[in-house]
């Protein structure tokens, strides 16, 4: 069944057509905020010149996806209910000794944009733990770095480098309402996690949820009072 619905399919275009639907539902929701729609409109054209590479990739036998997750730490803070990677034992709240240094990464997201990589999925753990990091993907302009973040680091000097590096997108994880979030990731979190969407507003700065559906909150967070609630504070 498998192999008859994707044979003669064009995954790259499929991938392609993705990537570029998102660019461009990017630049409509900030047409009213110029710093944003101006980067956005840079990294248009800069994505449009990955595509062709990745193209070029393709018709020599090579497959590059346009999207790449890198998982930066095992590090978190948070012990959310039924986190998959705690399962395995793969998240811990201290460093293990041996993690790439952020030189490492950027030689990464190096070798990533000269294949024709566009977007890279940061991601732990707790991302916002790496610092260092995120600073060197910051100087990667070409690359979109959306950070999935539970979002209890976010200070002013993360506001303050996603304001100068607009390549830096949050995706901050909300479970629903105040009761369901503070259930699955602890109390406060909720609040804290609107506080933080208050700032990005405020700021103008461009930013995500992420949510995990269980038959818990899949009413709640498909509803069309969560989604307006979301949509008005900026996301």
């Amino acid at each position: 069944m498998k192999e008859q619905i994707f044979e003669g399919s064009d995954l790259q275009g499929y991938l392609t057509e993705g990537a570029e639907r998102i660019i461009s539902e990017a630049i409509k929701a900030t047409l009213k905020n110029p710093k944003e729609s101006l980067f956005m409109l840079k990294f248009a054209a800069a994505s449009k010149a990955a595509s062709k590479k990745r193209r070029e990739a393709e018709n020599n036998g090579e497959h590059i996806p346009p999207f790449l997750i890198a998982s930066i730490t095992s590090k978190c803070n948070l012990h959310c209910a039924g986190c998959y990677s705690r399962c395995n034992h793969a998240t811990t709240d201290s460093e293990p000794v041996k993690q790439l240094t952020s030189e490492e990464w950027l030689k990464i997201f190096d070798e990533a944009e000269e294949l024709g990589i566009s977007f890279i999925l940061l991601a732990g753990g707790e991302p916002m733990l790496r610092r260092d990091i995120i600073e060197a993907a910051g100087k990667k302009r070409n690359i979109l770095f959306p950070i999935f973040t539970n979002g209890t680091y976010i200070t002013d000097m993360y506001l303050e480098l996603f304001d100068k590096c607009r390549n830096l997108v949050p995706v901050m994880s909300i479970e629903g309402s105040r009761e369901l979030t503070d259930a699955r990731r602890g109390d406060g979190i909720y609040d804290k996690l609107f506080a933080n969407m208050k700032e990005f507003k405020e700021r103008k700065l461009i930013f995500g949820a992420s949510i995990t559906v269980t038959s818990k909150n899949y009413k709640e967070v498909t509803s069309n009072d969560f989604l307006k609630n979301l949509s008005e504070q900026g996301c």
